[in-house]
């Protein structure tokens, strides 16, 4: 047999062997579908959107108020981290959950899935992002200036809530 018809033959084995396979399943037997419950819906939904790393990425206002030198260096940025790994997301994510399966339903969470994957809002999600990690250093001045103007007494707590 010549090498082609070899090639030719397998070829065809390879194509048919579904088919055959399929013909041969019990057509009775019933069909299982799995769909995703509102709690995985929900998890689904907040990992597309990147409300995680948003979360861990707004410890940055923390690391601003402690920290206070108004810019970013190493240990800004090793405090960030710190803050993330030991007060982040994985501590709170279980309660965005519930929030989420809470007010929203199941076809509402498809719908806000199928909006979160779309380009566009993709775009937006990302631009602010950019936006707050571009604002960082201004953030942390204003942040440190607030801080600062607090402890010198520039701002006053309103008597009614030292009651």
């Amino acid at each position: 047999m010549k090498k082609s018809s070899l090639i030719l033959v397998t070829c065809m084995c390879l194509f048919a062997y579904p088919a055959i396979a399929y013909a041969e399943q019990d057509v009775t037997a019933p069909i299982t579908v799995t769909t995703k419950s509102k709690k995985q819906l929900a998890r689904e939904l907040l990992v597309e959107l990147g409300i995680g790393k948003q979360y861990d990425l707004y410890f940055w206002n923390s690391v601003d108020l402690a920290y206070g030198t108004g810019t970013r260096t190493k240990v800004s940025e090793w405090m960030q981290k710190t803050l993330a790994q030991v007060a982040g997301w994985r501590y709170v994510e279980s309660q965005y959950v519930a929030r989420l399966e809470a007010n929203f339903s199941e076809m509402e969470l498809k719908e806000l899935m199928e909006l979160a994957k779309r380009p566009l809002m993709k775009k937006l999600l990302r631009t602010e992002i950019q936006a707050y990690e571009e604002t960082g250093t201004k953030r942390a001045r204003l942040l440190f200036q607030a801080w600062d103007d607090y402890n010198s007494g520039k701002i006053n707590i309103p008597p009614n809530l030292l009651n």
